[in-house]
This record gives C-alpha cells, structure tokens and sequence, in this order.
C-alpha cells in the first residue's frame, strides 16, 4: 500500500472483522486488521512484519477510521486515581521506523550483536512464557545473537539483557509506546504502556456493538435490511436514530 492510502473501515468491514475475531487473543486480533490494510500480504508475511511496522499500519487505520485524537486512561499505581490522557495518532507515527525487519548489527558492551526488530510470531512465544522475565528472555533469545550468529547464552540477561532490550526499543520505537503520566492527586509520575492494537480492538467493539442496536432500531421502525442501514453515512444514520427515538 502506498503511504498516505490509510484504509478506513465502513461499517460493514468494521462488523466483520469484530464478529471474525471476537474471543481470539489480540496478536490475532491484529493481524486480522493487518489484513484489511494490506490484502495482497500473505498471513505469512504478515506475521514477519516488527511490531512496529504493525503499530504503524494500525494507528493509520484508526486515524483514518476514528480520528486522530485518542483518549486514553490509566490508573495510578499509587493512590488509584483515574486520569485521562490524550494523544495523537499524527504524532505518535512521527517516530515510526518502517522496513526494520532485517537483522542489522549493533555495538553494546563492547560487543557486536545482530538484532532486529520483534514480529507477531515473537510476540505469540513472549505471550505463552509463564511471567514478563521469561517473556523478556524468549524475545532476546530471538531477536538478539552475536555477531558470529550464535545465540547468547543466559549470563548476559540481567544487565546485558536489559540494555539489549532497551537497544532494541530504540531501533523500533513503536513496539513499545510509552507514555508519561502525572497524578493530579499525589503528584505520582509514571510511564504506562500504550498498546494500539488492543486500544483498537475496543474502539471496535464498542462501535459494533452500537451500530448493530441503529440496525435494530431502525430495521423494526422502517422495515429497511441491515446492509441499507450499515451503507448509509454515519451522520444520516444517527438523525434516523434520533428520529426514531423522538
């Protein structure tokens, strides 16, 4: 897809995809939008793009189809208070690092490492690994080697490790959104993680579930068929619904 050539969901598209993949895991759930973006790309392929190249292509999606402006929340790890933060879609792609699946070679510790960036398949091995520190040590283990080619034995996941990982959040800034937050209530400062393709997700569910309540409506108070209904434009659609309504 040529940049610039976001794809918006319609209705419809967006209904299908949400009843395709209501219940499965996200990774999946991701790759099912990755395929309404890019359907020449194989599933395979699909899932050798980084996360990164992924979250771009979402946050594409979403401006196209919600908007730019996104309103997230989170709560604070101290005291508990609610507090909601706003995004934007432009500016979080300003940081986007597309093509960045290849291995590339890097300096740390005064060692060469070949690294590249993690991809769905990495992330569904990370997913089944028992606590975050295995899950940590399962994408190292694919997604970092020495230079000879050899993977990295276990001693360097502590310090090393963690450099490695915080070098390879640097080479794909988008697979791992952090955003800062600050407590209006105790003045509490964190970093929460932002995750596109579940905040997504919910957008869509939440937008399906409503739209086929307009069809409810609107199919027993004019007679017209789902597909009418779901053609229309969103703002017909809504005075129809405040029409019925009244």
């Amino acid at each position: 897809m040529m940049p610039g050539m976001a794809v918006s969901l319609s209705a419809e598209a967006m209904i299908d995809i949400w009843e395709q993949g209501t219940g499965r895991h996200p990774i999946d759930q991701a790759l099912l939008l990755l395929r309404r973006v890019c359907p020449d790309q194989s599933l395979d392929a699909l899932c050798d793009w980084t996360v990164g190249e992924r979250d771009m292509r979402l946050l594409e999606m979403r401006r196209a189809t919600f908007g730019d402006r996104i309103d997230g929340y989170a709560e604070c790890p101290v005291c508990g208070v609610g507090l909601d933060f706003e995004l934007s879609c432009e500016e979080l792609l300003a940081s986007a690092v597309p093509d960045n699946a290849t291995w590339r070679t890097i300096e740390q510790a005064g060692c060469a490492w070949d690294v590249r960036g993690p991809n769905s398949r990495d992330l569904a091995l990370a997913a089944a690994a028992p606590d975050l520190e295995q899950a940590r040590r399962v994408i190292l283990s694919r997604c970092v080697r020495e230079g000879t080619g050899a993977s990295p034995s276990g001693h360097w996941m502590d310090e090393l490790g963690r450099a490695l990982a915080a070098r390879l959040s640097e080479l794909d800034p988008l697979a791992e959104i952090l955003i800062d937050v600050e407590c209006e209530s105790c003045a509490h400062r964190w970093q929460t993680v932002f995750d596109i393709a579940t905040f997504f997700w919910n957008e869509i569910h939440a937008r399906s579930r409503r739209l086929l309540q307009e069809v409810d409506l609107l199919a027993r108070t004019y007679g017209w068929t789902e597909g009418e209904i779901l053609r229309m434009k969103d703002q017909r659609r809504s005075l129809y619904v405040e029409m019925a309504l009244s």
